[in-house]
């Protein structure tokens, strides 16, 4: 009890922390690379229909994450606010998982449905377990820590979930004797993997919940804490710019590999594997950045490195006789943009609590999670419609020779799209009020307070 008192946190509860963001982020990973291609070519949706599937979903998902996020906070139990819902969601999630890759041929609106069904138990999950590791410790550096192993879980299970899916669809396909029924089994493997996961994470956390107390809610706090949390609007900013254009990267990688790269499912493994593995090189690197300069530089960093190479990458390279070139930017650029935005991203939401807590009085981590998930949600939703009228208006046909047009169209959508959507993101993050120094100041005008000592707000007065 004495090192959480003092913010630290033991090796193996981080490290069991981090098991529900590998399941997690494996199924998502699913959803954002694959999905989009399921739907065109192995169910054989039109792209724009198929695009718009998560969009509808979405608007689901506006009414449960910041509801998931505000029933947390307020949740009154004996086993905490937070992990009754991992508890809860675990093997719903899993059976979703499986469901969504499985075709009975009942057209677009079962697919939406499970869409639905995934979101809403992939909330149930994930938002509690945000906010979890929100109040675990309000350390600034230790906070990086955690969010480090959830890293550190997420590029593994990544690149499981980014390298192995194509072939595990190959070899059920062909002992079942179909490529669907082959969809369906791979995702329940992948589905029952993220059931123990989560699981590892609720069993890990006990006792680990520094601040049990429920709090007060009103319908127009979600709007107030936008509008009165001047540090959030910020965060906001970096975070749904940074989402989007990752998400260039992620949905259209699947079609850059087979149509511009002419990459079969061995080596389109080998391409997602690679991927995924560099980047594991630049998760201590940007933790160091993080730790020693500030989360804020060590995003505007990395982001400008991903996007100055983005821009070479879309003018060298044409096709396969560019395959070195190529695998120079899978290692470099596309590892970047493969951890930063969510490790940094991840470690910059929770300080924004505190900001909030001098305000309300209150510990709304659940609140805060919550309205960054719906509106990451509906970044990503929409970064999907576009992906799939983009796709439908250069002339995209699956599993065809693609026109010159289709081919230029997704090489775009791979590397020049996402820069746009860097550049306001650095922006932002640049004029970002929070830093290091600021948050402790922060912390310790709040010790003051809630020991009825005087204090002055005035060295942080530009977080409010």
């Amino acid at each position: 009890m004495k090192n959480l008192e003092k913010g630290k946190l033991p090796f193996w509860i981080k490290l069991g922390y981090g098991g529900l963001e590998g399941g997690t982020s494996s199924a998502w990973n699913l959803v954002y690379i694959f999905f989009l291609y399921f739907l065109t070519d192995a169910v054989g949706i039109n792209p724009a229909l198929a695009g718009s599937v998560l969009m509808i979903a979405t608007l689901w998902d506006a009414f449960t994450d910041p509801a998931i996020g505000i029933i947390s906070d307020n949740l009154k139990l004996k086993w905490g606010r937070r992990r009754p819902f991992l508890l809860i969601a675990a093997l719903p999630f899993g059976i979703t998982v499986w469901l969504l890759f499985t075709d009975f041929h009942l057209g677009f609106a079962y697919h939406v449905a499970m869409v639905i069904l995934f979101f809403t138990f992939f909330t149930m999950a994930n938002v509690p377990y945000q906010a979890l590791g929100a109040e675990m410790t309000q350390d600034y550096n230790e906070r990086m820590s955690l969010v480090t192993f959830r890293s550190w879980w997420m590029q593994i299970f990544t690149l499981v979930s980014a390298s192995l899916p194509l072939v595990f669809v190959d070899i059920f396909g062909k002992a079942l004797g179909n490529m669907s029924a082959g969809w369906s089994a791979m995702a329940a493997m992948f589905g029952a993997m993220s059931v123990l996961l989560i699981l590892l994470t609720w069993r890990t956390t006990r006792g680990y919940e520094l601040f049990p107390e429920s709090t007060g809610f009103r319908f127009r706090d979600i709007y107030d804490v936008i509008r009165q949390n001047r540090t959030f609007r910020y965060t906001l900013g970096v975070w749904v710019f940074s989402i989007v254009a990752l998400n260039f990267v992620v949905s259209t990688a699947i079609y850059f590999f087979t149509y511009v790269m002419g990459f079969g499912e061995s080596m389109m493994g080998m391409a997602f594997g690679v991927l995924i593995a560099a980047s594991l090189i630049y998760l201590p690197i940007i933790d160091y950045v993080a730790r020693k300069k500030g989360k804020r530089i060590a995003f505007i960093v990395f982001a400008t490195f991903w996007g100055v190479l983005s821009l070479v990458f879309v003018l060298t390279i044409a096709g396969p006789q560019d395959s070195t070139i190529f695998w120079i930017g899978l290692v470099t650029g596309g590892a970047v943009s493969a951890c930063m935005v969510y490790m940094l991203g991840w470690a910059m939401i929770p300080d924004i609590t505190e900001v909030d807590e001098l305000m309300s009085g209150q510990r709304r981590e659940g609140l805060y999670f919550g309205v960054m998930a719906f509106i990451q949600k509906i970044a990503s939703a929409v970064t999907l419609q576009l992906i799939g009228l983009i796709l439908a208006w250069v002339g995209y046909q699956p599993d065809i020779a693609q026109t010159s047009e289709a081919i230029w169209g997704i090489r775009i959508l791979m590397y020049a799209a996402p820069v746009v959507f860097l550049i306001p993101a650095i922006i932002i993050a640049y004029y970002l009020p929070m830093t290091r120094e600021k948050h402790q100041a922060l912390c310790d005008i709040l010790k003051l307070k809630k020991e009825n000592k005087e204090y002055d707000i005035t060295p942080i007065k530009d977080l409010f």
